[in-house]
């Protein structure tokens, strides 16, 4: 019999106590392997966000972060809003009424509003216009697809679109109605919307929004900016909304907006050059927007990465190290185990010196016992890791925008794990292995005693 061979059946003389010892180490293991692939289900979820096509966001002045949180990832509270007439100067004259291109309109290539405060069965609703998903990409380049129907018309005040997440969760389709609700889910209950398309999966915080058409957004209750000259009119618009089939859009003097997400303009290149990087732009707009009183700019991927330097890593790599010690106390099961066996053991070594086996062989079958129940524990505990992520996967997806199933994975962490078990099971098992390797064997031949 080969030196595995005998290994095997060691293992199957004492195949309860091997069992034990293989189940905590899986266990350990499931934890590690959850624990990685959160994390990096978590940082894919900040990370998508970051990607979005747009690089600048504009806000109210406070917390940077709070403004990329909200306007991004649709969590937080909004800081303020800022003035319709501020979010004109990003505009191109051919978009103003005036017919005047706006104070930052050079360094703009797509400006796009964003309205919040309204929630519909737990998600966020958020006003804007068609140019979110006509001119915005979704992050890899590629525009916004429909599952069904599509884009909203900026001309069709009550018609919204649906993220794949929303209308998977709340089984919404193409022409069914939903009605917002102002300030949280329990509050007044607005003027319903049309569904005129629902996004296909994104795999971003996309996913988890109610986007209406900010003209329906506006003519609801206590959503207008109030003017002193004309109370009335604000609180008579959502009637007019509801009596008129073509409602007049919201005067500008009383409009808001939460945040505008900007994509910024490349600058031009020398004659016969390319383009230079957008983001020369974005240095100059954000400090001239930052320096005045308007509001402030904030870039997602510098926000973002500070938060994942600041929270997520140091959380994860506190996780792991928890997880980390629960595989080393499983491990220290495999030196009890094969301790605990040292006499069964010492006299099957003296049976297997008098057959004429070496003392490295002895040495070699228990590092080989140990190394087997630490390739089977992994190997069970790295697949309870991924059933354990793909129960949870469906809550992952709905609170954090990203796919969650039983084949999401960190490939290089987890092919790390085969060799580090394979060296904790050597470490472990090391001490018993010289103790057979020194064996008495006339003692043992003789009976102990």
């Amino acid at each position: 019999m080969n030196l595995l061979g005998i290994a095997w059946r060691n293992i199957r003389q004492r195949w309860l106590t091997s069992l034990l010892t293989a189940l905590s180490l899986a266990l350990g293991v499931a934890l590690v392997v959850a624990t990685l692939v959160t994390g990096g289900l978590v940082k894919q979820a900040f990370e998508s966000g970051a990607g979005l096509g747009y690089n600048m966001i504009v806000g109210a002045k406070g917390s940077p972060l709070q403004l990329v949180l909200n306007s991004v990832y649709f969590i937080s509270k909004p800081i303020e809003n800022i003035s319709w007439e501020f979010y004109q100067q990003f505009l191109p004259a051919a978009e103003r009424a005036d017919g005047i291109d706006g104070t930052f309109a050079s360094s703009s290539k797509t400006a796009v509003p964003i309205c919040m405060g309204d929630y519909f069965k737990g998600f966020r609703v958020i006003g804007t216009n068609a140019a979110f998903f006509n001119r915005i990409t979704r992050g890899d380049g590629q525009p916004f697809a429909f599952s069904s129907g599509s884009n909203f018309r900026d001309d069709d005040f009550f018609a919204g679109v649906l993220g794949a997440t929303v209308a998977a969760k709340l089984g919404l389709k193409t022409g069914d109605r939903f009605a917002p609700t102002h300030g949280a889910d329990d509050g007044k209950v607005h003027d319903p919307f049309t569904v005129a398309g629902v996004l296909a999966r994104t795999d971003t915080p996309v996913d988890r929004g109610v986007f209406v058409n900010m003209e329906g957004f506006y003519l609801q209750d206590g959503h207008a900016k109030p003017v002193a000259d004309d109370a009335t009119a604000v609180a008579l618009a959502p009637a007019v909304a509801q009596l008129s089939g073509a409602p007049a859009p919201l005067p500008a003097a009383q409009r808001e907006v939460t945040a505008i997400l900007l994509e910024t303009a490349a600058p031009p290149g020398l004659p016969g050059m390319p383009p230079l990087p957008a983001e020369l732009t974005a240095m100059g707009l954000r400090t001239a927007i930052n320096e005045g009183r308007d509001g402030q700019a904030a870039q997602p991927i510098a926000e973002i990465r500070q938060l994942l330097d600041l929270f997520v890593r140091p959380l994860e790599l506190l996780l792991l190290l928890v997880t980390a010690l629960v595989v080393l106390v499983s491990a220290m099961g495999i030196l009890v185990s094969m301790v605990g066996s040292a006499l069964e053991r010492s006299r099957d070594v003296a049976i297997m010196r008098a057959l004429g086996a070496r003392r490295s062989h002895v040495l070699a079958t228990v590092l080989i016992e140990a190394m087997l129940l630490a390739v089977g524990g992994g190997l069970v505990g790295w697949l309870l890791g991924h059933l354990l992520v793909g129960a949870i996967g469906p809550w992952i997806s709905t609170n954090a925008g990203v796919s969650a199933s039983l084949f999401s994975s960190v490939p290089l962490a987890e092919a790390l794990l085969v060799p580090f078990l394979i060296l904790l099971a050597i470490a472990a098992a090391l001490l018993p292995a010289i103790a057979a390797y020194r064996t008495d064997v006339s003692k043992w031949l003789q009976g102990p005693g």
